[in-house]
């Protein structure tokens, strides 16, 4: 820092010293400027995570969605056949009583077909409802797991380019300090050995 001169007197060097305290301040501004985005790619990391976890729960609604779907259907088709045993047993009945009394009870039933055609078409209305039902809620769901994959989908644009690593963050920002210092200490030099000899 004290260099002499062609007086053979010391005397400081303070174009020197201020170049290095310029470089102290640039290294702490870089340091400072690293230490400053650390917080801002950790909140980054957790929207994310959160975006991602309200996707998976909506993946999993949706299929829990279809699951009870697939049940009620079953439980539909266990329904229309336990009453069609019903109905069968009724039969089997009236017939054992048409024969224990073939002359003291006569029994007739008839359906016209106008009037079966209505139950039938009572019974498939029904079913039908019950099937766009189903049909409804399934759309619901998909709705749901497309806006849940849309918004990953925007959050991700967003934030394109911030996708490294944290050790490749700390590497690529030493990196950075280093070419500045090394930049710094270049220039400290060429002015010494050129300007200041």
């Amino acid at each position: 820092m004290i260099r002499k001169s062609k007086n053979n007197e010391d005397k400081p060097d303070f174009e020197k010293m201020w170049g290095e305290v310029e470089e102290n301040i640039q290294v702490k501004d870089a340091e400072q400027d690293i230490v400053s985005r650390v917080p801002e790619l950790k909140q980054l990391s957790a929207d994310i995570e959160k975006a991602t976890t309200a996707v998976i729960n909506a993946k999993l609604s949706l299929e829990s969605s279809i699951r009870q779907t697939q049940r009620e259907e079953g439980v539909l088709g266990t329904a229309v056949n336990t009453i069609s045993k019903k109905v069968d047993s009724i039969n089997e009945h009236i017939d054992q009583v048409m024969e224990d009394a073939p002359t003291k009870l006569k029994v007739s039933v008839s359906v016209s077909d106008d009037d079966w055609q209505k139950i039938q078409g009572h019974h498939t209305q029904w079913l039908g409802e019950e099937k766009q039902m189903l049909v409804d809620q399934h759309k619901q769901q998909e709705v749901l797991w497309l806006k849940q994959s849309q918004r990953l989908t925007d959050i991700v644009k967003n934030n394109e380019g911030v996708w490294i690593s944290t050790k490749v963050f700390y590497v690529v920002g030493s990196l950075s300090l280093l070419s500045i210092i090394t930049i710094a200490m270049e220039i400290a030099f060429y002015v010494y050995f050129h300007w200041l000899q």
